[in-house]
């Protein structure tokens, strides 16, 4: 919650829901009254056609607007945070020249796209350039949005914050397996299986793609023996819309928290066990 720089959730208060009730609902999302659903249902929205157009807006410019706003990225960032400013925040002072000289190559290049423009016209540069780059922008925010986004991912506070923990945050997903085996072949093998060897990339970013799907499964066998599953349901445009109407707010309190929909209700929630230390371990379990 504090520490991740892209698809952070929003807290029942960033987004402007009614805030918490405690006569008529729980902080984990598990009981939740009728007339509370109602309430947040009335002030979030979730028709389907809302989230239909917001999954077309997030996936065309949901990357420029990462890039030039900050928008789904680290909400303790100060407001106006960019990627092309070489003084942001997100930047170390060492980074500062190779940012002037990327804003350069970028300057230049949109030189280009207006000198094209001028030259062939804007209806074929819109439809040689500028279809084709929103159509790989829109791949690359499904991919990493389905990654790092689902009720059933955890989210931590400093407080509870470890690396391990912060690298299982994070699902494998079979790229386009909701259209069939065959079309889930193609979309693995033509992208290396980004998509679903994802958690070991978390872990070990070191192994190259070609020995990933071995690594993948024997991490996975480890994982599920302890009551870790991070097999998420396969990416595809309906996974979007899905995610999207599941994944609203967490709370603003809670060490360890889980999105919640529209209705307020979380698909899983954190229970603690006592570790040997004498401090409290989150661990997960599906409502």
């Amino acid at each position: 919650m504090s520490k991740d720089e892209v698809f952070v959730p929003w807290t029942r208060k960033e987004l402007g829901a009614p805030e918490f009730n405690p006569a008529g609902e729980d902080l984990l999302g598990t009981t939740v009254s009728q007339e509370i659903k109602r309430e947040l249902y009335e002030a979030l929205g979730d028709s389907p056609i809302g989230t239909f157009v917001e999954s077309m807006a997030y996936l065309l410019a949901g990357l420029p607007l990462y890039l030039l706003y900050n928008t789904s990225g680290q909400l303790r960032y100060p407001e106006g945070t960019n990627h092309f400013n070489p003084k942001s925040v997100i930047f170390s002072p060492h980074h500062h020249g190779q940012i002037v000289w990327s804003d350069f190559g970028i300057f230049v290049w949109l030189a280009a796209i207006v000198a094209g423009c001028y030259y062939w016209s804007f209806a074929v540069v819109f439809r040689v350039y500028l279809v084709p780059y929103l159509w790989v922008n829109h791949w690359l925010v499904l991919i990493t949005f389905l990654q790092h986004t689902d009720p059933l991912i955890p989210h931590y506070r400093a407080e509870s914050f470890t690396f391990q923990r912060g690298a299982l945050s994070t699902m494998d997903r079979s790229l386009l397996g909701d259209l069939g085996p065959v079309m889930g072949w193609i979309a693995a093998h033509a992208t290396h299986g980004i998509s679903e060897t994802h958690v070991l990339h978390h872990l070990t970013s070191k192994i190259p793609h070609y020995h990933a799907w071995e690594a993948a499964a024997a991490l996975r066998k480890k994982l599920e023996g302890a009551g870790i599953y991070r097999q998420g349901a396969p990416g595809g445009w309906m996974e979007v819309y899905r995610v999207l109407r599941e994944c609203k707010f967490v709370e603003d309190e809670g060490s360890v928290v889980f999105y919640k929909n529209a209705y307020g209700v979380a698909a899983a929630r954190p229970v603690f066990a006592e570790r040997d230390d004498g401090h409290d371990s989150g661990i997960e379990l599906n409502n």
